[in-house]
């Protein structure tokens, strides 16, 4: 396994854990493209969980 697969499995199963990601299916197919809602998503959710007091807008 090269050092980029390495890093894309390890950028993945940090995602899961951080509940990110909850399909385990997705740890599999890190490498094949998603749509774009599905990014925005887990930055929306991402940015959440790091600033939970933060009610305002995104912009």
């Amino acid at each position: 396994m090269s050092s980029n697969e390495t890093k894309i499995k390890m950028i993945g199963q940090m995602a899961q854990d951080a509940g990110l990601i909850e399909d385990p299916q997705w740890l599999e197919r890190l490498n094949e493209p998603v749509p774009l809602w599905v990014v925005l998503d887990m930055l929306l959710r991402w940015i959440d969980r790091t600033e939970p007091n933060g009610s305002g807008p995104y912009d």
